[in-house]
């Protein structure tokens, strides 16, 4: 049985989800007084972990706003730094970009392999994601989703909280093109749209995901 997470690391994934929470925000999720919060993100604060910002309001009292710092993303999940991007500089400086493409292509190619040993397409659409969800859990992606249906039209949210490589993601286009495109395979379905990027100033890593099936059933004239 996985060990409980204690409050600080509660306070730090929620901060990591929603980017920026107030204390009754915060409070809401958590099983403790707006006093005990307060004295959590202090201490956060003071380890430089967190950091806040006042907004004032037009009626009432200014509403503090508390998110992780640069540090405080630093505790996740993070198999890559500046020397790797570094190196892939250098690489791209001296043998061209189609040598980048083909890194990318590599890695991409690598992936497929695992998830297909844990991705079956005879399975339900949400058993396939939901099966995504426990491996990217496993790479460190805070991954999480949700289903939804409204007006005949049956999706899936798919939402990535924390990107292990966001600092080559941030450099590179070609991690998220290729992200895209194994997730379009691995789960049978090419009706697949990013709606958020972790790389793009997003607080997440969003996608919308429907079953080609249902789509073809509903553009079906007969």
């Amino acid at each position: 049985m996985g060990k409980e997470k204690t409050t600080r690391q509660s306070i730090m994934e929620l901060l990591k989800r929603n980017k920026e929470m107030s204390v009754s925000e915060l409070k809401e999720f958590l099983d403790i007084t707006e006093m005990a919060v307060r004295k959590h993100l202090v201490k956060l604060q003071s380890e430089k972990l967190v950091t806040s910002r006042t907004v004032r309001q037009p009626m009432g009292r200014p509403v503090i706003f508390y998110s992780l710092t640069t540090e405080g993303h630093d505790t996740f999940p993070n198999n890559y730094d500046k020397i790797v991007v570094e190196i892939l500089q250098d690489i791209q400086e001296n043998m061209g970009n189609e040598a980048i493409d083909t890194l990318f292509k590599n890695r991409e190619n690598r992936l497929r392999k695992q998830y297909r040993r844990r991705i079956f397409q005879d399975d339900p659409l949400n058993e396939r994601v939901e099966q995504l969800v426990d491996v990217q859990q496993e790479n460190g992606y805070m991954a999480e989703f949700s289903e939804e249906s409204a007006e005949e039209q049956d999706s899936i949210t798919f939402e990535q909280f924390n990107c292990p490589i966001a600092a080559i993601a941030d450099r590179y286009d070609k991690p998220c093109h290729y992200e895209l495109e194994l997730f379009k395979e691995v789960l049978g379905t090419d009706q697949i749209e990013r709606v958020e990027c972790i790389a793009k100033g997003g607080k997440s890593c969003k996608y919308v995901i429907k079953d080609n099936s249902t789509i073809n059933k509903k553009t079906d004239p007969s």
